[in-house]
């Protein structure tokens, strides 16, 4: 059964091997590269490869997440009196990268343009990205470009980078200084993490990955969240959605500046948020309701935003909606609560809150948790922890 409404989910201050200090402001998702599953990693195959040389020690679209090399990163071979790689960008442990960054190398002398080349599906070639430890490489476009001083280079992914995948460049002694010197020895960053990212279809077909159900108050209910660079996803995985019933009703708050601390009013059942939610959307179990509200500074009236044809689905026990970003002024920290209610006298209720410890299922309980998610982050939505 298809609805489709016309109404619209620290960097410090590193040290350089040379000395000298480097300041970033990338931000963090406050997960580690020990959080992340080495097995999820993938095998990504590479052909061509491009190089770009610059004067500064950063450019492409991480920039500012360029790392000075420390003592954690490692190095290979006898080591030797050629020059030396001395930052990498994106940074040892960085976190929520961009999956269109760029990598970019700098070394302590100018080199020979003609020896840095990129790795190839084998990873042989002077600098290499890899997320399976270089049993294979990335894909990097295929360009050349050199400056004066011939210091720094930097290679581009030719397809964006898996979602929070941790990924490490090498350099190898293949790479030589002007004068033929090659590298001292062989170079191999810590690594650093993309960004968490999951497109999902708006079409019934559960692609939902695992780690995005999340628990609620009811068994046999599972929240549903993931989001993109356009999109905030959610849904619900439940029996109350799967037979028509226009006194049932799927609920979604988002948080925003303005919002009001008040629920919206179902019969006699409103509950008390703990955030101040200006957006809220909900969808009626007999497909042929759903609405966007959003808090105007004294009441809740209808938003400024529509859910679009093709934003909402309900195939079986699947309900799964989009939001677009900028709809929700695109925050980079989401707050959300969704859960489920039925609106019909005498006989009201509340069940299947999200997340799970936010109410006792019954009337009219009041909301005690909500989600905040980093939407610029390495983490999945269910590695993030409920906030009161």
């Amino acid at each position: 059964m298809i609805f489709a409404s016309g109404l619209a989910c620290a960097h410090g201050d590193e040290t350089r091997l040379d000395g000298g200090t480097q300041n970033d402001s990338v931000g963090t998702s406050g997960v580690t590269l020990d959080t992340i599953d080495p097995t999820v990693f993938s095998t990504s195959a590479a052909t061509d490869v491009s190089v770009t040389a610059s004067t500064t020690g950063s450019t492409g679209p991480d920039a500012d997440s360029s790392s000075e090399i420390s003592a954690d990163s490692t190095s290979t071979g006898s080591g030797g009196s050629g020059p030396t790689v001395v930052m990498v960008t994106p940074e040892d442990g960085a976190m929520g990268i961009d999956p269109g960054t760029a990598i970019t190398v700098e070394f302590s002398a100018a080199m020979d343009p003609a020896s840095i080349t990129a790795a190839d599906g084998g990873c042989r070639g002077a600098i290499a990205l890899s997320d399976d430890d270089f049993t294979s490489c990335i894909g990097l476009d295929a360009s050349v470009v050199t400056d004066r001083d011939n210091t720094s280079f930097t290679v581009t992914p030719s397809t964006p980078l898996s979602s929070a995948r941790s990924y490490r460049v090498r350099v190898t002694t293949a790479a030589t200084a002007d004068d033929s010197t090659p590298l001292a020895q062989e170079f191999s960053s810590e690594g650093f993490v993309s960004r968490y990212f999951h497109t999902i279809g708006i079409d019934g077909v559960d692609d939902w990955n695992g780690d995005e159900g999340l628990p609620t108050s009811t068994d046999g209910h599972v929240g549903r969240v993931a989001w993109d660079s356009t999109y905030v996803y959610v849904g619900l995985r439940s029996p109350a959605v799967a037979s028509p019933n226009g006194a049932v009703w799927v609920v979604f708050y988002f948080g925003g500046a303005g919002g009001s601390t008040d629920g919206v009013l179902y019969n006699t059942q409103s509950p008390a948020l703990p955030f101040a939610a200006r957006w809220h959307l909900r969808w009626r179990a007999d497909n042929l309701f759903t609405d966007v509200l959003e808090y105007d500074g004294a009441a809740w009236s209808p938003g400024g935003w529509a859910i679009a044809d093709g934003d909402v689905y309900q195939q079986g026990e699947l309900l799964e909606l989009r939001v677009a970003r900028a709809d929700l002024d695109d925050p980079d920290q989401l707050e959300l609560h969704l859960g489920t209610l039925r609106e019909a006298d005498l006989d009201e209720a509340s069940w299947a809150g999200c997340p799970e410890g936010s109410y006792v299922d019954g009337y009219d309980p009041d909301y005690s948790q909500r989600w905040q998610f980093d939407l610029t982050g390495s983490a999945s939505p269910a590695e993030h922890v409920p906030v009161p």
